[in-house]
């Protein structure tokens, strides 16, 4: 049994207690001038905060993931850059006899991301070969990118906020620099700059929100050829007037619309947003229409069909937060249907 004094000053506290005498197995206490603790208290190992924040690689289908930090193989070294906000464009301008500026336009511009990676194997030579290659094959896909694609591959954060993919595509930095402090028999760095063209980090799944709407009653026959005038006349069925819809995230979304026949007419409005189908959908065919720019199409299963499109239509992203829709939709028979469609965006990786 013993004990141990501290002098020190009212908030001092004893760390460690170092006991030279032997596997005693006293307890003893710990006295500092002001209160009495047992040892264990005055030992005890403060909880780690856990860093819930993680990055892997993954192909665009998901078929492959490479986890990055979860053994000696896979390794993300300090220093990668581009996690976090945009970088910006700022355009300002002058006016004589006025201090400073004033702003005209701020653009977000492409992501750049650096991650500075070593990977090896601590069991052969060969799979360290192996875990190169695999790394090689997922990133070197340069050569399928079509027009509008945001990536070849994605980087995939991973935090108490949920799961954020970045789409991205390799531009520079693993030409290769053999030997001295880069490399060796069975490790490597690979200094990676990616570049994400849509900048914002997005949700796995897209959100979607479905309209239908049902054909009208039979006038003057059954429809079945019993009576003399077997004729469906359906008015246009009103789905919903300055809905309120809720888009999750930070950043604005640009949707997609899919009309799914028959489908006679449809009208999509919100602010900056007027979208009107000239012509019909027959039944059991599908226009789908892109609003983003980087690949703004309008396809009748799979054909161009920018002529079903109004000459007028305007399209703008809807706003993270309350937005307000009005869906218009006339059927000609069953099935008639008509999804808008988005990723909700962030502006970091967690």
């Amino acid at each position: 049994m013993a004990t141990i004094a501290d002098g020190g000053g009212p908030g001092q506290i004893i760390d460690t207690v170092v006991d030279g005498n032997g596997s005693g197995t006293g307890t003893g206490t710990v006295e500092d001038g002001n209160d009495v603790l047992t040892v264990q208290q005055a030992l005890a190992v403060q909880p780690v905060r856990a860093d819930s924040r993680t990055l892997h690689l993954e192909s665009m289908d998901g078929s492959v993931v490479i986890p990055l930090n979860v053994d000696a193989d896979r390794v993300l070294l300090p220093g990668a850059t581009g996690l976090g906000l945009s970088p910006l464009s700022v355009v300002t301008a002058t006016t004589p006899g006025m201090r400073g500026s004033w702003l005209q336009e701020i653009d977000v511009l492409e992501r750049e991301v650096f991650l500075p990676l070593e990977f090896a194997s601590e069991q052969s030579h060969a799979e360290f070969l192996a875990n190169i290659a695999e790394l090689r094959a997922l990133i070197a896909q340069w050569d399928s990118v079509t027009i509008g694609q945001t990536g070849t591959f994605r980087l995939v954060a991973n935090s108490v906020f949920g799961e954020r993919v970045l789409d991205v595509i390799y531009k520079s930095g693993w030409e290769g620099n053999w030997g001295a402090g880069n490399s060796g028999v069975s490790w490597e760095k690979v200094p990676l700059t990616l570049v994400a063209v849509d900048p914002y980090w997005r949700d796995r799944e897209p959100t979607e929100i479905e309209y239908s709407a049902t054909p009208g009653a039979t006038f003057l026959g059954t429809g079945d050829g019993t009576n003399p005038w077997p004729r469906r006349i359906t008015p246009s069925v009103v789905v919903g007037s300055d809905m309120e819809i809720a888009v999750d995230g930070e950043v604005p979304v640009w949707p997609e619309i899919e009309i799914n026949g028959p489908a006679a007419s449809a009208i999509v409005q919100y602010p900056g947003t007027d979208v009107e189908l000239r012509s019909g959908v027959p039944d059991g065919s599908t226009l789908w229409l892109v609003s983003d720019p980087r690949a703004r199409s309008a396809t009748l299963d799979s054909a161009i069909a920018w002529e079903l499109i109004s000459m007028g239509a305007t399209m703008a992203p809807l706003l993270p937060g309350v937005n307000a829709v009005s869906v218009i939709l006339a059927t000609t028979g069953e099935g008639t249907s008509l999804i808008v469609r988005w990723t909700p965006g962030y502006e970091s990786a967690w």
